[in-house]
């Protein structure tokens, strides 16, 4: 096998997840909405917010699925021109209010620099926006450590429909066996199989289990951390 490209998905993988996207929509929902503090808790609550832990729950909405469905989860009457301004307005406002929150899981321009100098092309396949990659990346300091940054506004259909793979070898000039997907839920795991991908690896610095990503990973990880030396294990 001769993976010669990595795609990443961004939170929980790249970005801590637990504490920062939760409580950032809840303010949010507030500030922009009009929900009293209890309504937005339990629009959050809805789509897979643990408020006790900060977290959420894997493979929830929340965690997995790209803004407007989550819109559409909140808001379900509402008219769908209506559901996609109050998208926009929460990915236009979002990075803004969040963009001084994110942490990285691990020191990522280590585990990047380990990851080009053994000669691998480098993206991000978020179901965030491409914008909002491209913000938080560089937030990092590690925007340049990428070659692609495919959000869902990207693609006709996000993860896990196998198109942030195909796109990323149609930009970069690869096979879908050649690249590897690594991501913290099962539409990672599974836009890897639709995609075709070479490798799936699963990490648990996110909002997934081991029990949950060991059925649909070739690898499962504690981080993206380790990814390098797994990398050069396997070749």
């Amino acid at each position: 096998m001769a993976i010669k490209g990595i795609l990443f998905d961004k939170d929980g993988t790249l970005i801590e997840f637990d504490g920062f996207f939760g409580f950032t929509y809840l303010k949010m929902l507030q500030k922009h909405f009009g929900h009293s503090e209890a309504e937005a808790l339990a629009l959050l609550v809805k789509t897979g917010f643990v408020p006790e832990t900060g977290t959420c729950l894997g493979g929830s909405a929340l965690a997995s699925e790209p803004l407007g469905q989550i819109v559409r989860l909140w808001w379900p009457d509402i008219p769908a021109a209506e559901a996609k301004a109050r998208a926009r307005e929460i990915d236009e406002n979002f990075d803004r209010e969040a963009l001084q929150k994110p942490k990285a899981v691990a020191e990522l321009t280590q585990v990047f620099d380990e990851l080009r100098s053994a000669g691998y092309v480098l993206g991000i396949a978020t179901n965030d926006v491409e914008a909002a990659a491209h913000a938080h990346m560089s937030h990092l300091g590690v925007v340049d450590h990428f070659d692609l940054l495919i959000g869902a506004d990207s693609v006709s259909a996000p993860k896990p429909h196998g198109n942030m793979i195909r796109l990323f070898c149609e930009k970069i000039g690869l096979e879908p066996h050649e690249v590897a997907m690594v991501g913290d839920n099962a539409h990672d795991m599974n836009e890897a199989r639709a995609g075709g991908a070479g490798l799936a690896v699963g990490v648990l610095s996110g909002n997934s289990n081991a029990e949950d990503l060991a059925p649909l990973a070739d690898h499962v990880i504690d981080s993206v951390a380790h990814l390098p030396g797994l990398m050069k294990m396997l070749r």
